[in-house]
Formats: structure tokens, C-alpha cells, sequence
């Protein structure tokens, strides 16, 4: 079952193995049993849904749709960059908010870019008018963790240059965000295994 260019709704059957293709855009297949009744297996080419019975093959899907809730598998894509802008904002555990997890998709899935959405949600942390010297702290702790040794002189940093303009918040935003540090913290090799569930 071949998609389009646009966001297409795909429908396992559940009686018949089918090899779904999404193509481009953000594509879903819907499955009609709970989440815990599929085995989800990570594949060269994309990922595999077994309830047992039926293996159906998934390329370029990227929303998966059970009884009992919702996944995304684009961990390479809006769900990925969602969990590490959870992870270095909200901190790690924040990946497993699924309400969360929700809105940074929707946005992003709507065609906010990533630093709109690193901004937006250092704003709803800390409020609109945060001092850089609060935004420092919030990504370095969420991070590096604010036990490092050389915690302050990094923060001191990081600070001076937003201070200077060398950087904007939303930049350094992104920049906490794509470290190996923030992203071993939310395990995003983990959840490119399992998906990231949503509301």
C-alpha cells in the first residue's frame, strides 16, 4: 500500500500482511488492537508490526495508531527533535510526558521550525522575559547537570555570549539540545527502537 506526497491515513488490515509506504510527508497506519499486542521491530528499512499472526512492514511512516494510544517513529525527524527539546528544556524524564510529546509534534508537524519550538518552550519554562543568565542555567543543568566541576565558568560562557548577541536564545537552545550529552539523556537511540508515545 503506496501513500502520496501529502499526510495519509493508512489501515492495516489485520487479517493480511501489507508492505505500507508513506512516501513523503507525515504518514500513519492504524492498528486495531492495543498497543501491547504487536511486537515492534526496528528494520534496515524502516520498522516492522507483528501481532503474532500478520507481519506488516512500515518505509517512510511515520505516526503508528493503536487501540490504546498513539506512537511516533521518526526519531530521525519531529519526534526526535521534540524528545531533545524536551530533554534539555523540560529535562529528561519530560520525553515520557505524552501530552508534551503531543504538542512539540503538532507544532512541528505544522511547519514551526526548531528553534521556534526551542524558544517556545523555553518560554513556557521560565516565562517570556527570562534572563539569559536563567536560560544558561535551565539547558546547562538539564544537560551537563549542575554538579560539574566546571559549571560555572561554562555558564559564565554561555551566558556572555547571549549577553553579546554572538547568539540568540533560541540558537543556543538548539545547541544544548543536539549534544551527545542531551540526547544519551533521553536515550533517543532507545526510542528510535520502541517510538515515542503521544496524546
Amino acid at each position: 500500500m503506496t501513500g502520496t506526497s501529502g499526510a495519509d491515513q493508512l489501515l492495516a488490515s489485520g487479517s493480511a500482511p501489507i508492505a505500507f509506504d508513506g512516501l513523503a510527508g507525515i504518514d500513519s497506519v492504524s492498528f486495531g488492537k492495543s498497543r501491547a499486542a504487536y511486537t515492534l521491530t526496528h528494520t534496515a528499512g524502516g520498522y516492522s508490526v507483528s501481532d503474532g499472526l500478520v507481519v506488516d512492514t512500515l518505509t517512510n511512516v511515520e505516526r503508528l495508531h493503536f487501540a490504546d494510544g498513539q506512537w511516533a517513529l521518526d526519531l530521525d525527524g519531529h519526534a526526535g527533535l521534540t524528545a531533545k527539546v524536551l530533554g534539555a528544556v523540560f529535562g529528561p524524564s519530560a520525553v515520557s510526558n505524552k501530552e508534551y510529546v503531543g504538542v512539540g509534534l503538532g507544532l512541528l508537524d505544522g511547519n514551526m521550525s526548531y528553534a521556534d519550538l526551542v524558544q517556545l518552550a523555553l518560554s513556557a519554562k521560565l516565562g517570556a522575559n527570562a534572563s539569559n543568565a536563567a536560560v544558561v542555567h535551565l539547558l546547562y543543568t538539564n544537560v551537563a547537570g549542575a554538579n560539574s566541576p566546571s559549571a560555572v565558568s561554562d555558564e559564565a560562557y554561555f551566558v556572555g555570549l547571549l549577553d553579546s548577541h554572538a547568539l540568540t536564545v533560541a540558537e543556543l537552545g538548539v545547541l544544548a539540545a543536539n549534544t551527545d550529552l542531551n540526547q544519551a539523556h533521553v536515550d533517543l537511540v532507545g526510542l528510535a527502537a520502541t517510538g515515542l508515545a503521544f496524546i
